[in-house]
């Protein structure tokens, strides 16, 4: 659709893209330092403590590395329904005809020609 003076075009909205690039590595990282700190109290804690809750923060000690990771090497995916198609808009700007034009080719013979 072409830019009038009563047809602006309409501006971008942002309100919908997605999170940045370096936003997302920034929320992965901090929640990977914030897994490996609580990986670190748990190895401190099964030290200090005893008896059956010693296992359980050995357990979270030794498993909560392999889920830091996973977690920070996942990329958040793209969310579906935040992105709205584009639906196309009719002109205003009035025709100067009622009936669209019909192009109706002619076929070209060389052999007549109007010298008229």
């Amino acid at each position: 659709m072409p830019r009038t003076r009563s047809n602006p075009a309409d501006p971008q909205s942002v309100t919908t893209a997605a999170q940045s690039r370096s936003e997302d590595q920034v929320h992965r990282l901090r929640q990977y330092l914030a897994t490996m700190s609580v990986r670190t109290l748990c190895f401190v804690l099964a030290i200090v403590t005893d008896g059956w809750l010693r296992w359980v923060f050995a357990a979270g000690a030794i498993l909560l590395p392999f889920f830091a990771v996973v977690a920070a090497n996942a990329v958040a995916p793209r969310v579906y329904g935040r992105v709205r198609p584009v639906v196309p808009v009719r002109d205003a700007t009035p025709s100067l005809t009622d009936r669209s034009y019909v192009h109706t080719p002619v076929p070209y013979r060389p052999d007549e020609r109007d010298d008229g």
